[in-house]
């Protein structure tokens, strides 16, 4: 729909000619209303509201959609108020990332974290399109510093207690203000052996680690570095109260008075979800020389490269914990080289729930569940949320097979947090993979209804849909999907599939078209587009997108197998030998590679090798469709010598 623009407060349709303000409503477009404007707050408004609306105005322009949106005007008012909006990039990582961030400046919640006026904004808009960087500080993001809010609560602001010099620990960074005297050398050295016991316990025993810290502080009140240290041990421990009384004694002259205002901030922020508390997290990169401070807000702000940059040269357990984190968000990160990282950080430092819980989802993921699920048990005995450990473990118990066990887990993460999508998507799949169909899709519609503007709820429900031969439901799930975000990828593929399944190969094409102007080069989307040439009969253009796919991504066994299949259709039975071969090497378990084996072999007059690749594939596969026909074909040939 086109609009005219002439302010801010009434948009009309100049294709329909309706108003998108409607009478009788607070005067204002809730799509471009700031805000305070949204709140009623119309003493509080100023040019800055003017300036949100051009932020959304830029947003739109540049995403394709606004920055708000929902079925009602209430619901977009509501989210206004209350949502962060997506950043920009996640729409269009094509866009310069200083766009970005002249973007979220422009959309910020507070009218003073805004520009001042639409002047200051067309300033910054200007330094971007001359390749400057623009004024605006980069945004942060309130869900990132959530998950890893304790990740910078082991970096000390300004030089303060962790890793004020390379490799040194606390107790070592700086000497005791005052030069003792021999009887005080005593108490000190007293001191000094205890704060080292505590280090060395840590690991295991927090609560030990703080008694033995608070033994220490009795002898010398003035250390303020393990007054710091007590309180991150406790609130590691889950007594995030008792943390913030201990960081409270420190008196503001000092030194250790910023990061103890800091961890205070992000333990709140931690628990109670305050967002004002990303500004103060934010803030404490200004002012600060430490590389490994500098390093996690890089991280949090998805600068990974930034941030690996700042960790060169850097040991102890905090550059360790910092390494983890961004091998573990970065998409290209290595999640055996963050398993590495967290694997030391834990063994040696403060082992932060949070720290074990992304070792445990890292362990999950390949393949590694009982490594997985100790991580979840250690993470449950001292949690600031227990919600998304159960989740995780409960997950874990369900590919373990101990589905009573896993749903358990879940249905405890869902009482705590009934609008938790993890726990919800999770659950369905294992309600449906027992046999409870209707259980899992009424978990499925329940995350659809609780998260209506998240749009993992509408994927995860098409997929399940289109697994369970509701390819129209599926469709509609997946065309949601995209009406909320049109460049997503997974929706387009998943629109593409249910498209197929419903015999509209011409505009599963078009999708798969759409989605490779987004992403040329993506192999899964030129391999589901060569299942689509297949289905219509166009075996070399499925021949080429396999190709293709083998280039990006060489070795890969589902390429290899699909290749392997289109070479046996059109004759080439050496080809498809090979890419057969490749493909049971590489993952030795893929029963259609052997079925495609055992075909080519048999094309190529190999009677033996062609036997044993069936019965393989049987051992695999026993109730595969293919299973009863490859029976029959081994009863029918004779056995052959070995």
């Amino acid at each position: 729909m086109d609009c005219f623009l002439t302010d801010f407060g009434l948009a009309k349709s100049v294709e329909t000619g309706s108003r998108v303000t409607r009478t009788g409503q607070a005067l204002g477009t809730p799509a471009y209303m700031s805000p305070e404007q949204a709140r009623g707050e119309v003493n509080a408004l100023t040019p800055a509201a003017d300036v949100w609306s051009l932020g959304c105005v830029l947003h739109e322009m540049l995403a394709g959609s606004p920055p708000f949106g929902g079925d009602t005007p209430a619901a977009v008012i509501a989210g206004v108020i209350a949502r962060e909006p997506a950043p920009l990039r996640s729409a269009r990582p094509d866009l310069p990332r200083d766009l970005g961030r002249v973007a979220a400046a422009a959309l910020a919640k507070r009218t003073r974290d805004r520009y001042a006026t639409g002047e200051a904004l067309r300033e910054d808009l200007d330094r971007v399109l001359r390749g400057a960087r623009p004024a605006a500080p980069r945004p942060g993001s309130a869900r990132r510093l959530a998950a890893a809010a304790a990740l910078v609560s082991v970096t000390a602001a300004g030089g303060g207690l962790l890793m004020a010099h390379a490799g040194a620990g606390p107790d070592e960074s700086r000497a005791p203000a005052v030069h003792p005297s021999p009887g005080d050398a005593r108490v000190a050295d007293r001191a000094a052996g205890l704060a080292t016991r505590a280090r060395a316990v840590r690991a295991s025993d927090l609560e030990e680690a703080a008694r033995l810290l608070a033994e220490a502080l009795s002898l010398e009140p003035g250390r303020h570095d393990r007054r710091l240290e007590r309180g991150l041990a406790l609130w590691a421990a889950g007594r995030g109260t008792e943390a913030r009384e201990e960081w409270s004694r420190i008196p503001p002259e000092a030194p250790e008075s910023a990061s103890a205002r800091l961890y205070g901030a992000i333990e709140a922020f931690s628990r109670l979800g305050d967002r004002d508390v990303a500004q103060v997290v934010l803030a404490a990169r200004e002012g600060t020389n430490s590389p490994l401070l500098l390093a996690a807000c890089s991280a949090l702000e998805r600068d990974w490269a930034e941030a690996r940059r700042l960790l060169e040269g850097a040991r102890g357990w905090e550059a360790s914990l910092v390494r983890g984190y961004v091998e573990n968000t970065d998409p290209r990160g290595d999640p055996a080289v963050a398993v590495r990282q967290y694997d030391e950080a834990l063994r040696e430092g403060i082992p932060f729930s949070w720290a074990l819980h992304n070792r445990g989802l890292l362990r999950q993921s390949l393949g590694d569940l009982d490594g997985a699920l100790a991580d979840f048990d250690a993470a449950l005995v001292r949690p600031h949320d227990r919600s998304e450990v159960l989740a995780a473990r409960g997950t874990a118990r369900c590919q373990k097979g101990d589905t009573r066990s896993g749903l358990a887990d879940l249905d405890a993460a869902l009482e705590a947090r009934p609008d938790l999508l993890a726990a919800l998507a999770n659950r369905a799949n294992a309600r449906i993979r027992s046999g409870d169909v209707a259980g899992g899709l009424a978990d499925l519609d329940r995350a659809v209804q609780s998260n209506p503007d998240d749009l993992r709820s509408w994927r995860s429900r098409a997929e399940w849909r289109l697994n369970l031969a509701d390819a129209h439901g599926s469709f509609r799930d997946f065309d949601e999907a995209l009406r909320r975000s049109p460049r997503d990828l997974w929706a387009l593929d998943g629109r593409s599939r249910a498209r197929r399944a419903l015999g509209d190969l011409p505009c599963a094409l078009a999708d798969y078209e759409a989605a490779f102007r987004i992403s040329p080069k993506d192999p899964v989307l030129l391999r589901n587009r060569a299942v689509v040439h297949k289905d219509r009969g166009d075996l070399r253009a499925a021949l080429a997108d396999l190709d293709e796919a083998d280039r990006v991504e060489p070795r890969n066994a589902h390429t290899l197998t699909n290749r392997s299949n289109i070479r046996l259709e059109l004759g080439d039975a050496s080809g498809a030998l090979a890419d057969a071969q490749t493909a049971v090497s590489l993952e030795p378990d893929r029963d259609g590679a052997w079925l495609n084996l055992a075909v080519a072999r048999e094309a190529l007059e190999d009677a033996v090798g062609a036997a044993e690749a069936f019965r393989e594939f049987l051992r695999l596969s026993p109730t595969h469709p293919q299973a009863e026909n490859v029976r029959r074909h081994l009863a029918e040939v004779p056995e052959q010598p070995r």
